[in-house]
């Protein structure tokens, strides 16, 4: 508890002392990763925060093309980030190897979903829909 305690203490420090800076990525960049999630059926995996931190990272890429790398154990934003080419290093285990893609579908009925439907139900039979890989490339 003392350890989380003094890592928000350096935290508030830092902010208040300007060396992190709290921000939020323009919404033209946002758009950009809600867009293409949608097209490899990550809609419904990633939250708000995931799709605003890699939106940031591409707002980033603007200025310092090179320098941006986004830490992350998260195997969804990985995959997202090897599609919107950003470059991304795991924290503690191994990351990626290859980009998949997805689609949603019946299990019973197997109709087709868009990726945003994830987690509904089926509108033929009622069962809960779900995701399925559909193509991966190396990376």
């Amino acid at each position: 508890i003392n350890r989380n305690r003094n890592i928000l203490f350096r935290i508030e420090l830092a902010i208040e002392t300007g060396k992190l800076v709290v921000k939020r990525s323009q919404d033209k960049y946002s758009n950009i990763v809600e867009e293409k999630s949608k097209s490899t059926g990550t809609t419904k995996v990633l939250s708000k925060n995931d799709i605003n931190l890699i939106g940031l990272v591409l707002e980033l890429m603007d200025t310092y093309p090179e320098d941006i790398i986004l830490y992350t154990n998260d195997y969804s934003m990985e995959n997202l980030c090897t599609m919107l080419k950003i470059r991304f290093r795991p924290l503690y285990k191994k990351g990626i190897e290859e980009k998949m893609y997805f689609e949603v579908y019946c299990p019973y009925c197997k109709t087709l979903y868009k990726p945003e439907d994830l987690g509904k139900k089926c509108e033929r039979c009622g069962l809960q829909l779900k995701k399925r890989l559909l193509q991966k490339e190396k990376i």
